[in-house]
Formats: structure tokens, C-alpha cells, sequence
């Protein structure tokens, strides 16, 4: 047990005591400290006088596994690309258990402090404040229920009493704003859920704030099964195409003899890529803004390794085969 302190028992065994805090309220989890879930009300109250807090609760059903859904919320990348509520964050912090960062709201001249931590498995608290008056602590879950996943959100508004006529406005905000946030991540979830079909892996499969914020190739695509060769005959010079062979994708187009080539499957966290990402000679991740050049092949060339396959271009076709090694 990491972080656990042992002293020798009266049978000659060890004890394993948790670590001790000042702040009693405090408990452990992989060699970090977070504040108890139930001293938080306790906790609001002595820190802010006269203390009203307000309760609300949202739950969205689900399709991803549980360890695809803390990586979604994990994944802090994706938000101003997926989410029209934020703008851009300068990330002051991200450890494997824990993450801070600064973020602009919106189009607003306005900097709100978020704090999330991975708190218990597929539980995490954030914690807002807002203008220095609004102390607003979300409980976000994944939960398993048979063979159905949800979402869940708890969230407290804390203020002094004399603001609590605000907490209705806030507590609409928050429900709404949840409600719009997970409806605008069930593509990525979905996404997910379709490539594990396809024998898909990560290396995000474990996933914590570090491996979740890390701009590498992580996905793991499944092996070829055989050589396959896609006729490109027909297509025109400038036409872009996505290909679809072998559990994998790409984007091809026409450059005179040749062809040029991009993944249509993002080698970052396996977003779908198609020809509206094409920008100029590059294609641009609609998840997270990464951006890829295009790899030309001649007819005879070595090829190139993409998608986790050896690509080549020959007889006015492109052949997927295994990649070497």
C-alpha cells in the first residue's frame, strides 16, 4: 500500500496505518491527499461565514466503458475543440492524480481557477470559483450498471447567504451546461466504443491526467490481417478520397502520378479525420487541433508505415499490408 506507513504488530506481523494529516479531513490515494467527501459541507462552512450551499444533480446515460469515460473527462485537450464554453487554459499543473489550470470562459475577458483530481476510481471532484464569491465543487462519477454506463454529476454552490438569491441562475447554468457538455462528448465516446469493436487499444487505457495530456501516438491499432489492394484508378488529379480497408483509414488524393496520403484515423486518441480536415497539404484532428502532413507515394516507392500498416502505392493502387516489425 503506497503511502501507508507499518510498524511491527504485537504477533511479530506488520500494522498498516494510513498516513496521518494535519488536516484530519484529509485521506489518501496513490501517494497523494484529498479532502473527504463527506467534510466537504463541514469544511465550506468554516471557511466561508455564514455559508449558504445549494445542491443540484445531473446524470447522462452512456455507451463507452468506465475507463473511456474518466479518460474523456481526463482529456482537458479537447475541450475548446469540442466545447464552445471554453476558449483556451494555461495549464499550470497536471500530475498523474491531479490537475490546475487557468481558463478563459467563453469570449469573456474572465479567468476562472479549475481544479480536478481523481479522487476515487472514476471519480473526480473540480472545483470552480468564481469572482472570489462562488466556491462551485462538482462530483463527476462513471458508473456501471449491467451493461449500461452513466455519467454522473453532483455539484455545490457555496457562498455567503447574502449571495444565495444567485444560486437558482448558477444551478440552472451548471445543469445546463453538463447537459450540453455530454451530449457534445458522446461522439468521442461513441468513437471509442466503435474502435474497440474493431480490436482497437490505447495507451490511455489505464488513464490518468498525465498519459490523458500527452501529445503521442497512442493509439494501438489491431495487426493486418492480410495485404489488400485498393484501386485508385478512377480517382482524379486534386479529388480527395477516404479508403477504408482492414479495420483502418486513409485519406488519399491524386497528385499527378503520384498520390498523397494522411491518416483518416488520428494516431493521438483515434478520432475520424475526412476530407473537410484537409487544410492545403496537411488535415487537421478535429479533437484536439493536431495537425499532420501528407506523406507522397510514387508508384514503386518503399511505401511508408501509417495507421499502424506498410502503405505503398503501385499499378494505380494502394496496398495496405503489415507493417515491418
Amino acid at each position: 500500500m503506497r503511502g501507508a506507513i507499518r510498524q511491527p504488530g504485537h504477533d511479530g506481523g506488520d500494522l498498516i496505518r494510513m498516513r496521518s494529516f494535519f488536516d484530519p479531513t484529509l485521506i489518501e490515494r496513490n501517494g497523494v491527499a484529498f479532502i473527504r467527501e463527506d467534510q466537504i459541507d463541514n469544511a465550506l462552512g468554516r471557511l466561508i461565514p455564514n455559508v449558504h450551499i445549494t445542491k443540484g444533480r445531473y446524470v447522462h446515460p452512456a455507451h463507452a466503458e468506465l475507463r473511456d469515460l474518466a479518460w474523456n473527462h481526463m482529456d482537458q485537450n479537447h475541450r475548446p475543440f469540442i466545447h464552445r464554453t471554453y476558449s483556451d487554459a494555461m495549464r499550470v499543473h497536471i500530475g498523474e492524480e491531479a490537475a490546475f489550470s487557468l481558463t478563459r470562459f467563453g469570449k469573456w475577458p474572465m479567468v476562472v481557477p479549475v481544479f480536478d483530481g481523481h479522487y476515487k476510481d472514476n471519480g473526480f471532484y473540480q472545483v470552480v470559483c468564481l469572482f472570489g464569491l462562488f466556491v462551485v465543487i462538482n462530483f463527476i462519477a462513471a458508473r456501471a450498471d449491467g451493461q449500461r454506463t452513466y455519467m454522473e454529476i453532483d455539484w455545490a454552490i457555496a457562498s455567503h447567504r447574502l449571495l444565495r438569491f444567485l444560486h437558482p441562475a448558477l444551478d440552472r447554468r451548471l445543469r445546463r451546461l453538463n447537459e450540453v457538455q455530454n451530449v457534445e462528448d458522446e461522439g468521442v465516446r461513441d468513437r471509442r466504443v466503435a474502435l474497440r469493436a474493431d480490436g482497437y487499444r490505447f495507451q490511455t487505457d489505464n488513464p490518468d491526467f498525465v498519459n490523458s495530456n500527452v501529445v503521442s501516438n497512442n493509439v494501438i491499432f489491431p495487426p493486418v490481417l492480410m495485404p489488400q489492394a485498393v484501386s485508385l484508378a478512377d480517382l482524379r488529379d486534386g479529388e480527395v478520397r477516404r479508403i477504408d480497408v482492414d479495420r483502418r483509414a486513409y485519406l488519399v488524393r491524386r497528385a499527378g502520378e503520384a498520390v498523397q496520403v494522411w491518416p483518416a484515423i488520428c494516431p493521438h486518441e483515434g478520432a475520424a479525420i475526412g476530407p473537410e480536415h484537409v487544410r492545403a497539404n496537411g488535415v487537421k484532428c478535429p479533437w484536439h487541433g493536431l495537425e499532420f502532413g501528407m506523406r507522397l507515394l510514387r508508384p514503386g516507392s518503399p511505401g511508408v508505415t501509417m495507421c499502424g500498416a506498410r502503405v505503398e502505392f503501385k499499378d494505380a493502387s494502394l496496398i495496405v499490408g503489415a507493417a515491418p516489425g
